[in-house]
Order: structure tokens, then sequence, then C-alpha cells
């Protein structure tokens, strides 16, 4: 891509939003907050992705999907189904519904005043915090002010009692909080000497702390009080070379980092006008000006890449960004295991090793998944359980003391359960290093050879933790006589 938008470097990140596979109540969230600031250049910043979806339609569908994780109390639940508010994420849902009501979008009132009213429950002084607890506290009362409901006497509580305990972020939004409560001042007082983040170790749950996600807060604060302030050209630059350092963003990173970039896009002055043209080795691939975002979706061959702008453009005005993806081949395909390791056994009814080239049709399979942490506690884990195309999944979930009595070790307490036609999909927390279980059952429904896929892991939140398994002998099933 090449075009007149400094978020166009960003453009990867909402690609990766909009098609991620999972669908809890943060990363329904993080998937259409942004397209609340961009749906008018959301189609300029990624062409390719809207050509069939309406942003528009994707954030009230959002509100939709955030409605049924509501819960007793006005918060969210994690997952569909549950029945406890999940702290950090419930302020950010409540978060996204007041700027989606301040946009116009269609919020029901029911939905939105039982947000409020968490939001209020959460923000209520106390004489001692948690860390965890003041950091949410504050983003509470932000979220407030910016729905016109500011909490000043518990704002001015924390500012004088607790102020010493408040991260750079948190510093940030509760000067966003007065801000929105009309005093601007307050924001620079708190920032004062600050301008940037603390660097720290992404918290795979809780308040889903990451310094990225921190300085998008950081910078998302400032821009909605002063948009000139010094400190946001370099903020922006950060940002800009974290995406270059760092390809494993969370959603959470990515959702508020689009945030605070699309704000500060919003707030520029027009670009100067410039053309240009796109070079594959020495042939000419396309031309592109000012006036578009030039897509080039397919770029075929192994040559070198250039672009060239044409006499007259002003340094700053153009930006371009190259996005790679691929599947590797059999040949080229290499199993990873990074702070997680995972095995899984296929066996028989009585927990003998299955015989992958005697499995015959109709039978039943146990399918036992094995998994570790390599760095103690660690929260949020995806394990995809892929399964050969001819196995059908019977009991997803069997009660090994039930029905397994040579069954032993420590199992999995899946927060969610997602089964699909080739997958099951097991969302849980590791509370230490041990090995824990997960056993399902599944039927063999058709003859014939079946790839095994491999395994896969990964901490949502800190994805470069992750696990891809081996690939394994195909499966040979007869035909039952």
């Amino acid at each position: 891509y090449v075009s007149k938008l400094p978020l166009i470097q960003f453009s990867g990140k909402l690609e990766y939003l909009l098609q991620y596979p999972y669908g809890c109540l943060e990363q329904v969230t993080s998937r259409v907050f942004p397209l609340i600031y961009l749906s008018d250049i959301a189609k300029e910043i990624d062409p390719d992705v809207f050509k069939k979806a309406d942003p528009a339609a994707m954030v009230q569908d959002g509100i939709r999907q955030i409605g049924t994780m509501q819960v007793q109390g006005g918060g969210f639940s994690l997952w569909p189904g549950g029945v406890e508010p999940e702290p950090w994420v419930s302020i950010y849902a409540a978060h996204f519904l007041v700027e989606a009501r301040r946009a116009g979008y269609f919020v029901d009132d029911s939905l939105y005043s039982g947000a409020i009213e968490y939001l209020k429950s959460v923000a209520k002084a106390k004489p001692d915090y948690s860390t965890g607890e003041l950091e949410r506290a504050v983003y509470a009362l932000y979220v407030l002010s910016r729905d016109g409901k500011p909490d000043i006497s518990t704002m001015d509580f924390i500012r004088d009692r607790h102020m010493g305990e408040l991260t750079v972020e948190s510093r940030a939004l509760l000067g966003g909080a007065y801000a929105a409560a009309g005093n601007a001042a307050a924001l620079e007082e708190l920032l004062k000497g600050l301008n940037d983040v603390e660097e720290v170790t992404r918290e795979t749950g809780g308040n889903f702390n990451s310094t990225i996600r921190n300085r998008a807060i950081l910078l998302l604060a400032i821009l909605d009080v002063n948009p000139d302030d010094p400190r946001v050209p370099a903020l922006v630059e950060r940002l800009s070379r974290d995406v270059q350092l760092n390809a494993w963003w969370t959603t959470q990173e990515s959702s508020f980092a689009l945030l605070a970039i699309g704000q500060f896009v919003k707030k520029q002055s027009e670009t100067p006008p410039y053309t240009g043209k796109v070079y594959l080795g020495d042939e000419e691939l396309a031309t592109f000006s000012s006036e578009a975002t030039l897509s080039l979706p397919d770029i075929p061959g192994d040559k070198p890449i250039s672009i060239k702008m044409d006499d007259g453009y002003k340094e700053g005005s153009a930006y371009y960004t190259l996005l790679t993806s691929g599947i590797p081949t059999r040949k080229g395909f290499k199993p990873v295991a990074e702070g997680l390791n995972v095995v899984r056994e296929f066996l028989t009814r009585d927990g003998a090793p299955l015989d992958p080239g005697n499995i015959v049709q109709g039978d039943l399979v146990v399918v036992r998944t094995k998994i570790q942490s390599g760095s103690g506690k660690l929260e949020n884990v995806v394990i995809e359980n892929l399964l050969p195309s001819g196995f059908e999944i019977e009991n997803p979930r069997l009660k090994t003391t039930e029905t397994l009595s040579w069954a032993t070790g420590d199992s999995v307490e899946p927060e969610y359960l997602d089964i699909r036609d080739d997958r099951i999909l097991i969302f849980t927390d590791l509370p230490d290093a041990k090995w824990y279980n997960y056993y399902a059952l599944l039927r063999v429904v058709n003859p014939g050879t079946f790839t095994v896929p491999p395994v896969q892991a990964e901490a949502m939140y800190s994805p470069n933790i992750r696990y891809t398994g081996k690939l394994e002998n195909p499966f040979v099933v007869k035909m039952r006589q």
C-alpha cells in the first residue's frame, strides 16, 4: 500500500483485528472499536478488506455481540454464557459503547445504563487500592467523564491521596477525565515532565498491561486535549517503530494503537499533493498519487520492489507498507515451542496408543492433549486442536474420572469451549508450570487416508508465547465390514 495517511503503516493491524479468529469480549470490542473513528477512512487504509464489508454495519453488529455478554450488575463476562464480570474488559467494552453512542450509533438504553452503573461501582473511592484496582478506577472515571458524568470528588481523592501510585498512562487517563469535565489544564499538570510510559512486561490477563498498549493510551489521552502537544509526534514515531520491531501484537495493543493513530490522522492538516511510481525490478508496476491509496494485493515474482516519487513532493507526505503472508509447504514446515509445550496423543478407549495404519470406520478414539507453561502462571491460553477430516467430535469434554479409569494427572478447566466441525478450541488459564490434560472423544466416520494437522497453542495476550506441533503420519481408516 502507498497512501497519504500515516495510518497505512498500521493497516496490517486493522486486518489482523478484523480477521482475528476468536471472539471473547475483549476481542469483539477490539475488532470494532477503531472503526468508530476510522469508518470514513477505513476503506482508504485497507481497501481490499472493505470491498464487501461496511465499517458502520460492523460497529453496530459489535454492539449487538457485546450486549449478549452483559451480566448482572451491568458488567460483561469475558466469554458468552459467563456469569461474572471481567473487570478491565468490562470498562473497555463500556468505553466502546460510550464512544459509539457519541458517534451516533444506536446503543440500547438498558445495555447502556447497565454499563454506566458498572463504571460507577468500579470508580468508587476507597482508602486503599491494589495496583490493578487503581488502574481500573481511573479508567472508569475517564469513561464516565467522556459520557458527561464526571465524578469530580473521586477524581480529586485519587489525585490527592494516590498520585504517587499512578502510572504514566493512568495519569493521562485521569487528566483526560478532568479535561472532559472542563479542566484541560489538569492533564498537563498530571503529565508534567513525563514524555513516555515505562517499559513493562506484557500481562496475559488482568488489566492486559503492555508497553505498546499503554503508550497508545497516553497518546490518545493527549490528543483528546491538545493535538499540538509537543509529545505527540514522538509518541506517533515510537508506535510506528513498535510496528516495525514487534510483529506479535495483541488485539488490545492493536485496537488502542489504531484508536490513537486514527485520532492523530483526523487532527492533521491536509497533505501536500504528490505522485509517484512503483517498480518491480526495472519494470513499472503502478502509478500512485495523493488522491487515493494504492493497493497492490498480489505482486508476482521475487524481484526487488522500489518506490520512486516524482519531482515536487514534500518529504513525509507519502507512506507505504508491505504485508507478506503464506502457508508453509510440508517440506518447509517447522514445529515451534516458545514458552509453551503441548503433547497430543490419539488413544483407544483403553488408553493404548492408536495405530495410525489400523483404524476402522466407526471406532471411538480418545484424543489427549497435554499442555505446560514454560514460565509459570499464564492466562488466556488457546489450544487449537485441529482434527483429521474423517473424524467427528463425539464428546468434546470427557469427565475423566467417570469414563476413563486409566486417565491420570491434573485436568484443564476450560473458561470456554468452541466446538467446530474440524477442531476443538479450548480457552483456559494455566495456574503454574505443571502439565495439564484435556480429553475428548472422537468417532471415525469416513474411510480413507487423512492428514493429521498439527496441534497449536498460544497465549492470546502474549502471542510470542506459542506452540505448533510436528506433522504426524496420516491416518488410514478402513471401511467396516
